[in-house]
């Protein structure tokens, strides 16, 4: 088992964490960095569609913002998530596409008119409608296979998410990953 921070390692803001385990790779949270960018996120060091599975711990933008990229990127596997997670993130990821494609538009209305090459959004409405038709909502405390020797659990801790059951043969282990929101 390895775990690779990506993001959020020197901030708060990008939240991502690849876990590779079990053969299988599989991200917590994959955000979106916000305001000053004073630490580069490391790239994914695999492909998106070599992705298994996301675990998303909750709905801020920070933990969850970069789902569409992900999808618009080759990713077909599940997220799972919380059911209040699920229902935020369909309001909020569509919203940060229309956000994406509105921002994308004003910055290519500046660069026509200096003369640079356009550019396009990070993501728009239909990446971000087909991560959402990816998304898997768990109950707190049901266990949900993800994987073969792979099993995860959201609990209500406070700001704990509890990624339980790591297999192999007999031997079991938990992650706790915390999470901080200042």
């Amino acid at each position: 088992m390895k775990l690779t921070f990506i993001g959020a390692a020197h901030e708060v803001t990008g939240s991502c964490t690849l876990l590779d385990c079990c053969g299988g790779n599989f991200l917590i949270d994959y955000g979106m960095e916000q305001g000053v960018n004073v630490f580069e996120n490391v790239p994914l060091p695999v492909l998106a569609g070599q992705i298994d599975a996301v675990f998303l711990t909750h709905a801020h933008i920070d933990h969850s913002g970069m789902l569409p990229k992900l999808y618009k990127d080759g990713f077909r596997g599940k997220v799972y998530a919380t059911r209040a997670t699920e229902n935020l993130c369909r309001i909020m990821l569509m919203d940060s596409a229309n956000i994406q494609v509105s921002d994308a538009e004003w910055m290519n209305r500046r660069a026509a008119r200096a003369g640079r090459t356009a550019v396009d959004p990070v993501y728009t409405t239909e990446d971000a409608a087909g991560v959402l038709q990816l998304l898997r909502p768990c109950s707190y405390a049901e266990r949900i296979k993800a994987a073969e020797g792979v099993e995860v659990r959201f609990r209500r801790q406070h700001r704990l998410f509890v990624c339980r059951g790591l297999e192999s043969g007999k031997k079991t282990k938990t992650i706790p990953v915390f999470y901080r929101m200042l």
